[in-house]
């Protein structure tokens, strides 16, 4: 029987079990995990050092962002420069425009105020006008009442046809004819 506890290598089966962590007949005390977390703990150290390869690929990553990040702040730099130019140009031109409109509302009150002095001197001068083709209608009318009393007489014939002729009430031409003979006899006494 001790021919069959050889494996063959010179190792017999007590050999075996007297070397493997399960003594004493203790089969709760078998660490199946035992060994394992130096090789893990060994191959995890060996890849968490970066290579020379990974250390190239992120400095180009970081260099091509700060590339174009500097590319992008170089053209916001040109484009606010150009965006200060046209402010200045549109800030110039609103001057201009505040200029001109303030020259053209002094023009605008000046015109008005000339336009309205002239549209009072207007009507000033239609009244005048109007009064004077009134007394000048007026002095045609006694001219007509006189000829016409001096032909005909002063009569409610002669009254009538001159109401008729100048489109006037008989009353009226009468009373007219009387203020003219008064006038004509106040200037006789003078």
């Amino acid at each position: 029987m001790a021919a069959d506890d050889d494996n063959g290598d010179g190792t017999s089966l007590f050999d075996v079990f007297s070397a493997s962590p399960l003594k004493n007949n203790d089969e709760g005390s078998l660490d199946i995990y035992a060994g394992l977390d130096n090789a893990v703990s060994d191959s995890t150290s060996k890849s968490c050092v970066p290579s020379r390869n990974c250390l190239d690929l992120y400095e180009e990553i970081l260099t091509e962002e700060g590339t174009a990040k500097e590319a992008t702040y170089n053209d916001l730099q040109v484009e606010y420069g150009k965006c200060q130019l046209q402010m200045k140009e549109l800030m110039k031109k609103f001057k201009e425009i505040q200029t001109q409109n303030f020259s053209l509302k002094n023009e605008n009150q000046s015109l008005k105020k000339n336009i309205s002095a002239l549209i009072k001197t207007a009507r000033v001068e239609i009244n005048r006008k109007d009064e004077e083709i009134n007394n000048l209608h007026q002095r045609n009318d006694d001219r007509e009442i006189l000829l016409e009393c001096q032909k005909r007489g002063p009569s409610v014939k002669t009254f009538t046809y001159l109401a008729v002729k100048l489109n006037k009430n008989p009353n009226q031409v009468s009373e007219r004819f009387q203020q003219l003979m008064k006038l004509f006899e106040k200037s006789k006494c003078r």
